[in-house]
């Protein structure tokens, strides 16, 4: 696989996320699409391409419209225009959540070598959740169901480890974990490496970002070949005392 055709699949999978064609991306706009009232957040935005993708409850849409109209994508990243969004996703009972970048490889980069004794695991993950490393990396089990796992030993000791999760039929989350000895020692980088060409390997693009990605620094990441590709942005419900005072808009 090469990278052309892992943002081909990328833009295919992030269109049917936010309900949106995959020409949208490639359009220097900001649009605006529905989702329905039960889809959890009451907006997910992606900025990827030449493209800013706002997926927003129906009643949210003509105020949305409205301050991106005739706006460029690169609109979103200036602080004023970050506090009207704000604004607006306030009197609509929300707040801006979070902003996370999402990362993929250069699949043209060589293999890593190990630097630890590893071994893949892709069945028994049950009787690895008593480590401490295993309990960072299957906490996120949630995120889907998990592929493999890799586990970095030094002198017997896991000191190391990965896991690759199914986020779809295509693209593969991973999430690290590093004894506390090892982190200055590049041991991040060197297993988040492995787990990438393993998942490579296996035809599947492997990514990390977001919130389940704590363990793993742009540093990290770029120095294990990995390099932003997408954006997202995030919405939650208001919890502070005056939703009860003043009421939301429908």
């Amino acid at each position: 696989m090469n990278y052309p055709d892992m943002i081909s699949i990328v833009k295919k999978h992030l269109a049917e996320s936010y309900n949106c064609t995959e020409k949208d991306f490639d359009s220097d706009k900001l649009v605006v699409t529905e989702h329905p009232e039960d889809s959890g957040a009451a907006m997910r935005a992606v900025c990827f391409g030449g493209a800013a993708i706002f997926s927003v409850k129906p009643g949210m849409i003509p105020d949305f419209k409205r301050i991106f109209e005739g706006q460029k994508p690169d609109w979103i990243f200036e602080s004023k225009n970050l506090i009207m969004l704000s604004e607006i996703l306030y009197l609509h009972g929300h707040n801006v959540d979070n902003i996370y970048q999402y990362y993929i490889p250069d699949p043209s980069l060589p293999k890593t070598a190990p630097k630890y004794e590893t071994e893949i695991i892709e069945s028994g993950f049950e009787k690895y959740k008593g480590e401490e490393l295993a309990k960072e990396v299957f906490d996120l089990e949630s995120h889907g169901p998990i592929a493999f796992a890799i586990t970095g030993k030094k002198n017997g000791k896991i000191v190391a480890m990965a896991a690759a999760f199914k986020e779809s039929s295509e693209l593969w989350k991973i999430s690290i974990a590093v004894a506390p000895e090892e982190r200055f020692s590049f041991g991040a980088e060197n297993i988040l490496a492995l787990a990438k060409d393993a998942v490579l390997e296996r035809g599947k693009i492997p990514y990390y970002g977001g919130a389940f990605s704590r363990n793993i620094s742009p540093n990290t990441g770029s120095s294990a070949g990995f390099f932003p590709c997408w954006t997202q942005i995030h919405s939650r419900p208001r919890d502070d005392e005056f939703l009860n005072l003043h009421g939301t808009r429908k």
